[in-house]
């Protein structure tokens, strides 16, 4: 059982319990950041290992581990947008 803070008056303070969504969605957000720009940034050396040709089977795959890590990171940056308030 979780204990509530009180205030002068008996009744329960969520200001704790807001501040851990806040930290939450704040958390998400730059998850969501972080996931947008690798997938942007991620096709380069992609592209740069394709150039040089694929013969070896660390070459084959270190291009397959980048092609999973730029699908993860379009997956966890798929919603994310700059408000331009």
């Amino acid at each position: 059982m979780a204990l509530q803070d009180t205030s002068s008056d008996g009744t329960a303070d969520n200001s704790a319990t807001v501040r851990s969504w806040i930290g939450a969605l704040s958390s998400a957000l730059s998850i969501q950041a972080v996931g947008f720009w690798v997938a942007v940034s991620l096709p380069v050396p992609i592209m740069l290992l394709l150039a040089g040709g694929v013969s070896t089977r660390s070459e084959f795959a270190a291009v397959s581990g980048l092609l999973t890590a730029n699908l993860l990171a379009l997956y966890l940056g798929r919603g994310y947008s700059v408000d331009d308030s």
